[in-house]
C-alpha cells in the first residue's frame, strides 16, 4: 500500500474489467474473431461480477469502521459521497442518451420498443430502474448495475453489522463468504439462469450478493495481524484453478465466478506479491481509475456505431477500432471534465466532510 493509501492493482483490474464488458457488448460485429477470443469476450458479462466484489471489498476498506455500531448520521454522510460519486455521470449519460430516441424514431424511422421506455427514463433518474420494477433493460443499459449497486450502499451498514459480529476471525469471514456463495448459486439454480441471464429479475438480488462477499473478503483479508506473503501466490493459484475447472468441466457460471473472483481480489490486495506490482502499472492504473467512465458511456458509442458504421462497404476493422478509440477518448474526457468535478461539485453541496474524511476515503481506486 503506497503513502497514499491506494491499492493500485485493485484500480488497474477494473479497467480491464470494464473493456472486458467493453468488448462483450461489441462482439457481435466482429465475427472475425478466432474461437479462444470468442470465448473470452463472450464471457465478459462475468466483469460485473468482480466488480461487485471488489465494491464490497473497497468500500469496507474505506469506510467499514464507521459502521461498527449504526449511526444514522454516519449513514446519510455515506450516502451522500457514494451518491456524489456516481449519480453526475449517470444524470449526465441518461440525459445525453435522450438522443437515441429521437435519431432512430424519427430519422431512422424504426420502432423503440421498450429500450426507450418513458417509465424506465424515471426509473433511472432515481436510480431505482432495476430493483424488479420492470421485466426489461433500457437506456443506458449497463447503468442496470449502478442502480443495483445503490441499493447495496442503503444496505451497507447492515451489512457491516452482521458481518462484524459474525466474523469475528479469518476462517469465520471465509465461512460466510462461502454461505453466500452458497446462496447465490443456489438462488441462480432454483431459476436455471447464468449470471448474464435475466438480469432485470436477477440483478439486485446478484449484486447485493456478491457485493456482501466482497464485504466478507475485506474482513478475512484484514483479520490476524501480518499477512504471509504466500497467501497472495496461493491465492492467485486457487483463482486459476477455478477458471481451468470452469473450462474443462463447464460447471455453471454461478459455481465458479464469484469464488475465482474472491481469489483474485485476495492475491491482488498484497502489494508484496508479484502480482499486485505488475498490475500496478501507472498506465493500467489510469485505465482503472477511468473506467466508471469508461463503463457508463461505451453504450452510448456503441449505438452510435452502430448507427453510422454498420454497414455495407465499411470494414469491420474500421468499425471495431472506431468503438475503441471513440469510447477511449470519451471516458477520459468525461472522467475530466464530468465525473471527477461533479463528484467535488456534490460533495461540497452535501458537506459531507465532517466526519468521513480520513485518508482512506481519498483513495483513488474508491468504485
Amino acid at each position: 500500500m503506497t503513502a497514499s493509501g491506494d491499492i493500485r492493482a485493485l484500480t488497474s483490474i477494473r479497467g480491464i474489467a470494464a473493456w472486458w464488458i467493453v468488448l462483450f457488448h461489441f462482439r457481435e460485429y466482429v465475427p472475425s474473431l478466432t474461437d479462444p477470443a470468442i470465448d473470452i469476450v463472450g464471457h465478459g458479462y462475468l466483469a460485473v461480477d468482480l466488480f461487485f466484489e471488489l465494491s464490497g471489498f473497497v468500500i469496507a476498506l474505506n469506510y467499514g469502521r464507521f459502521f461498527r455500531n449504526f449511526s444514522a448520521g454516519e449513514w446519510v454522510r455515506f450516502l451522500g459521497r457514494r451518491l456524489a460519486r456516481i449519480y453526475p455521470l449517470h444524470l449526465l449519460m441518461l440525459f445525453i442518451f435522450l438522443l437515441n430516441p429521437f435519431v432512430i424514431g424519427v430519422l431512422a424511422s424504426r420502432p423503440l420498443l421498450d429500450r426507450y421506455d418513458p417509465g424506465y427514463f424515471v426509473l433511472s433518474v432515481f436510480l431505482v430502474q432495476n430493483w424488479g420494477f420492470t421485466h426489461f433493460l433500457a437506456w443506458n443499459v449497463p447503468a442496470w448495475s449502478i442502480s443495483t449497486e445503490w441499493m447495496a450502499y442503503l444496505l451497507f451498514p447492515a451489512i457491516c453489522w452482521v458481518t462484524i459480529r459474525f466474523a469475528r476471525s479469518r476462517g469465520h469471514s471465509f465461512l460466510l463468504a462461502g454461505l453466500l456463495m452458497a446462496v447465490l448459486a443456489a438462488g441462480f439454480a432454483a431459476f436455471h439462469d447464468a449470471l448474464g441471464e435475466a438480469v432485470a429479475h436477477t440483478g439486485l438480488f446478484r449484486c447485493v450478493m456478491e457485493f456482501w462477499i466482497g464485504v466478507c473478503l475485506y474482513y478475512a483479508w484484514s483479520a490476524g495481524g501480518v499477512r504471509k506473503e504466500y497467501e497472495s501466490y496461493i491465492a492467485m493459484a486457487l483463482a486459476v484453478l477455478c477458471w481451468v475447472v470452469y473450462g474443462i468441466f463447464r460447471l455453471p457460471d454461478f459455481t465458479i465466478a464469484p469464488l475465482a473472483f474472491f481469489f483474485l481480489i485476495y492475491a491482488l490486495a498484497d502489494q508484496r506479491s508479484v502480482f499486485s506490482k505488475v498490475m500496478s502499472n501507472r498506465a493500467l492504473e489510469f485505465v482503472g481509475l477511468i473506467s466508471y467512465s469508461t463503463y457508463m458511456v461505451h453504450y452510448f458509442v456503441r449505438d452510435w456505431i452502430k448507427i453510422l458504421f454498420i454497414r455495407d462497404g465499411i470494414p469491420v476493422s474500421v468499425q471495431a477500432l472506431s468503438f475503441i478509440a471513440i469510447t477511449a477518448v470519451a471516458s477520459v474526457v468525461l472522467y475530466r471534465y464530468v465525473e471527477v468535478p461533479g463528484r467535488s461539485f456534490l460533495r461540497g453541496i452535501m458537506n459531507t466532510s465532517v466526519s468521513l474524511e480520513p485518508e482512506a476515503v481519498r483513495r483513488r481506486q474508491l468504485p
